[in-house]
């Protein structure tokens, strides 16, 4: 029987040619480039998704992750930082931990701040290592949700900026996730080639037609009659073969040592980010208050500037800030909550959340204050602060202890005071006949804010403090007397002192009015408040 001649199509005889060129090959960029930039971007996504996992899995477990949101803690923790609160026993809570606990001033908000001291009865005092003072209101035990345990750093940004408002940030962060995700993927022709040159190709190892052969020499194949023997396959298409198996085990074998470079860079990536976690976040050590979820879907318009609340240490006996934005009261931030009540003539002046440029309270040197209603007994140790500014030139009572509520009073004890021609003066009443008055030698009516401290005590006498420093003291002065009254702000009867104003009323602006009934406060202290701004 004549032999018959069989012609391979073009199509197919180009294929088992072409299948002997590595996809990717003809790449812009070599191998190692594309291997090297995937494997890093595989190490950075890795690593951002280990930390998240390292920051939100303890809640498996019944631990807190809370996303920082203020720096009151700063520089040990910043905003944006994760820290995770570990529950604990009542019994296992003590001094200089770091607690989540709910937040005593607002409602469905959690706080974390140190155990500073003991407060009453089983009462904790605490205070954000970076505030100048303890917070004002002592927190029970069983407010304790957990200790601080954990610190992931700069992981929840995202959450800060979008709480600020900066889409800008949010913006540019995802892009650059976008663009790792694409160069994670750089290789991937890699990898594959990889796993196809597992699989032995038909082409490439069938003896009878080598993936060398072009697609001429493969153009024809003789197929003989049943039982005819068959003819031998040249020595020349012996040697293609065995030169193609071998290239496809020296590629393999390249293949496998980049995958494995890039398997052990994707561990040490990974065990960097860890330990950088470790290293760098350590234990928990946060101050902030940050909200949790709203029980309520409704919105209402603020009443104060929540972001200038301040801390009062508790020796505070009334702490005015003056951050409403209307009304006839303001807010008493010690410990005590009093409410202080504004008569006519003084109104809220707005401001912002900036240093220094906060709302304040406008007095109209006439009839303006803001009274008390607590009746107290005037210790022999007390401190009188607040932040001023004026043009006056007919003086006025900064702050005075009156033996009455509202009125006009006839005498006034531990009276602060500007003069006529500027000068803060400070004036006690050791018996109901003797006045001592201690007055600065430079004037303060520039139109400036400043910040004044007064002080008496029985080891120092009367000091007086004006922008964080001592410029008026008087050791002999050491008493005044134990009588009862009402503190007033911007009002006191001052005509017996010397130096009297014109007027009993102070006209200007005060803001952060604070009275330490019983302490007087150290220098180191008043340097710090001042220091804060107002």
């Amino acid at each position: 029987m004549t032999s018959i001649d069989l012609k391979l199509r073009p199509s197919r005889a180009a294929a088992a040619a072409s299948m002997t060129v590595p996809r990717g090959a003809s790449g812009s960029w070599p191998h190692w480039v594309r291997l090297l930039l995937a494997t890093l971007a595989r190490t950075v996504l890795g690593t951002l998704i280990g930390l998240l996992l390292w920051a939100a899995g303890p809640a498996i477990i019944g631990w807190t992750p809370t996303t920082v949101m203020t720096g009151s803690m700063e520089p040990r923790i910043s905003p944006g930082d994760i820290v995770v609160a570990k529950p604990v026993a009542e019994t296992d809570i003590h001094r200089g931990q770091v607690l989540l606990f709910d937040d005593p001033d607002k409602a469905d908000h959690l706080r974390l701040h140190r155990y500073l001291e003991n407060g009453t009865g089983a009462e904790i005092v605490t205070k954000g290592d970076a505030n100048p003072a303890a917070d004002s209101t002592p927190i029970a035990r069983s407010a304790v949700v957990g200790v601080g345990f954990l610190r992931v750093p700069y992981l929840g940004m995202p959450f800060v900026w979008a709480a600020g408002g900066q889409y800008g940030h949010l913006i540019v962060v995802g892009s650059l996730l976008l663009l790792l995700v694409g160069a994670s993927r750089l290789d991937r022709d890699l990898h594959r080639d990889a796993k196809e040159a597992r699989v032995p190709s038909i082409t490439a190892t069938r003896r009878w037609f080598p993936a060398s052969a072009s697609a001429t020499s493969a153009s024809s194949v003789a197929v003989h009659p049943v039982g005819a023997s068959v003819p031998a396959p040249s020595s020349s298409g012996r040697s293609s073969s065995a030169a193609t198996r071998r290239a496809v085990r020296r590629r393999e074998r390249r293949l496998r040592r980049l995958r494995g470079a890039a398997g052990a860079l994707a561990v040490v990536g990974a065990a960097s980010g860890l330990a950088l976690t470790l290293v760098i976040g350590g234990g928990a050590g946060a101050a902030y208050s940050a909200p949790v979820a709203n029980p309520t879907s409704s919105y209402t318009a603020g009443s104060s500037y929540d972001c200038l609340k301040e801390s009062y240490s508790s020796e505070t006996s009334y702490g005015f800030p003056y951050n409403e934005l209307s009304g006839t009261t303001t807010t008493d931030g010690s410990a005590f909550a009093r409410v202080g009540t504004l008569t006519s003539g003084a109104s809220f002046v707005t401001g912002s959340c900036a240093r220094n440029d906060s709302p304040s309270l406008l007095l109209d040197g006439s009839t303006g204050q803001v009274t008390t209603a607590v009746n107290l007994t005037g210790q022999a140790s007390f401190t009188v602060e607040t932040w001023f500014k004026t043009t006056s030139t007919r003086g006025g009572a900064l702050v005075s202890f009156t033996p009455n509520q509202t009125g006009t009073a006839t005498s006034a004890d531990r009276a602060l005071f500007v003069t006529n021609a500027g000068r803060i003066a400070f004036g006690v009443r050791p018996t109901t006949s003797t006045v001592k008055t201690l007055t600065t030698p430079a004037a303060y009516n520039d139109g400036a804010w400043h910040h004044v401290v007064a002080t008496l005590s029985s080891s120092t006498g009367a000091v007086v403090y004006v922008d964080g420093t001592a410029v008026a003291s008087d050791s002999t002065s050491r008493t005044a007397q134990s009588a009862t009254g009402f503190w007033r702000v911007g009002y006191g009867p001052l005509g017996n002192y010397t130096g009297a104003p014109t007027s009993a009323f102070f006209a200007g602006q005060v803001d952060g009015t604070t009275i330490y009934n019983n302490s007087a406060q150290t220098a180191a202290t008043v340097q710090s408040r001042f220091a804060a701004g107002h």
